[in-house]
C-alpha cells in the first residue's frame, strides 16, 4: 500500500481509535466509531483497512462479526475530541 501519511501519523490514528474503543467499553461495532468514520471519510478505505489491520496483527483489538473488541487496557477518551483530533490529523497531513 502506497501511503501519503507517516508512521507517526498512523500510530497516533491507532491510538485515537482504541481510546474512543475503550470509552464505548471496550466493544463496538466499526460503523459507530467517530474516529474510524473520520479515517474512512479523510483517509479513504484503504488507510482505514490498513489502520485496523495493524491494530489485529499487534493484537490490539479483535474483530468479531461487526464488532471490535479491545484486547488490552487503554485510557478512554471523549469520541467527539478524538474525531476532531484524528480530521485534524489527517487534513495537515494530506495537504
Amino acid at each position: 500500500m502506497s501511503q501519503r501519511y507517516s508512521s507517526q501519523t498512523s500510530a497516533r490514528l491507532a491510538m485515537l481509535l482504541l481510546r474512543e474503543l475503550a470509552y464505548r467499553g471496550g466493544r463496538a461495532k466499526l460503523r459507530y466509531l467517530k474516529t474510524y468514520r473520520a479515517i474512512l471519510e479523510w483517509g479513504g478505505e484503504d488507510y482505514a483497512s490498513y489502520i485496523l489491520n495493524r491494530l489485529k496483527e499487534g493484537s490490539l483489538v479483535k474483530v468479531e462479526g461487526d464488532y471490535v473488541a479491545l484486547t488490552g487496557r487503554v485510557q478512554p477518551g471523549n469520541p467527539i475530541k478524538l474525531a476532531e483530533e484524528a480530521r485534524a490529523l489527517l487534513i495537515r497531513e494530506g495537504s
